[in-house]
């Protein structure tokens, strides 16, 4: 049968891949590679990418709490991403309309989606990942962007669910799972000063998430969580719900590496067998 043998958390910053490939970028990329190498251990047939979309391959007339992309392929990413072309990404078809039929049998009501695509929130964790596109992919899309947001402990039990959709699945596949976003992260508001992409605001808000990863204490997490919790830090921070969805599906792995530098919105994580 299937078996989920690894799973990782990493950011989706836009400009990581092009800073990563540059003179200075160094540091960015050795992040990455150190979760690469990881999962590269664990041998998995298949990457199942948990992500939020920015309002690119869906938009206000047509936007699911919860989707999953079946079908041959993704093109992705459909926004700009400087230093990542727009190619089509091979879907593992089979297991995506099979984990959408469990989910819906779990009371998880998500979109099926058979064409369309992904923006950088799936294109910047593959360019590092999985460069050359050898494994398919099947990527699940949890709305983070637009109020009203599913609970932390609700995106949660999707990934229990869809753990356990994993485990149905007749055939030997051996999944890792890739949470893409961050924690404390805002973008577009009165908050980010001028001349500035981006800000920040709440620090130690991600500092606190780092700390309850490495101790295991999702449960706390979890509470913490709230709607305004995730307001206060960022238009952007409920894409830690991501995280919420895998941590929720990798219970029996064990925490082997994470990544976290003090003042930073996001960090790096592997969890293997």
């Amino acid at each position: 049968m299937a078996s989920i043998v690894a799973a990782a958390g990493l950011p989706h910053t836009p400009v990581y891949p092009r800073l990563a490939a540059g003179p200075d970028g160094a540091h960015i990329a050795a992040r990455y590679a150190a979760v690469s190498r990881l999962l590269e251990e664990a041998r998995p047939d298949v990457l199942c990418v948990f992500n939020c979309d920015h309002i690119n391959a869906f938009f206000l007339d047509n936007w699911p709490t919860f989707a999953i992309t079946s079908g041959t392929e993704l093109i992705c990413p459909v926004d700009g991403v400087p230093g990542v072309p727009a190619t089509p990404v091979r879907v593992h078809t089979e297991l995506a309309a099979h984990l959408h039929a469990y989910a819906v049998t779990q009371d998880f009501d998500l979109s099926l989606v058979l064409r369309g695509g992904a923006d950088h929130g799936v294109a910047v964790p593959l360019h590092f990942l999985d460069p050359h596109a050898r494994l398919p992919v099947v990527a699940v899309q949890i709305n983070d962007m637009v109020a009203p947001f599913p609970s932390a402990r609700r995106c949660f039990a999707l990934g229990r669910a869809l753990a356990e959709a994993v485990t149905a699945w007749p055939q030997d596949l051996r999944v890792a799972l890739v949470a893409s976003g961050s924690f404390s992260l805002d973008v577009g508001s009165p908050r980010v000063p001028a001349g500035h992409g981006h800000v920040i605001p709440r620090p130690d808000w991600a500092a606190q998430v780092a700390d309850t990863l490495r101790t295991g204490r999702i449960g706390e997490l979890l509470k913490s969580a709230t709607p305004a919790t995730l307001a206060d830090a960022g238009t952007v921070a409920g894409e830690i719900l991501s995280w919420f969805a895998v941590l929720g599906a990798c219970t029996d792995l064990t925490l082997r590496h994470l990544d976290y530098e003090e003042g930073e919105g996001h960090a790096f994580a592997t969890w293997t067998r």
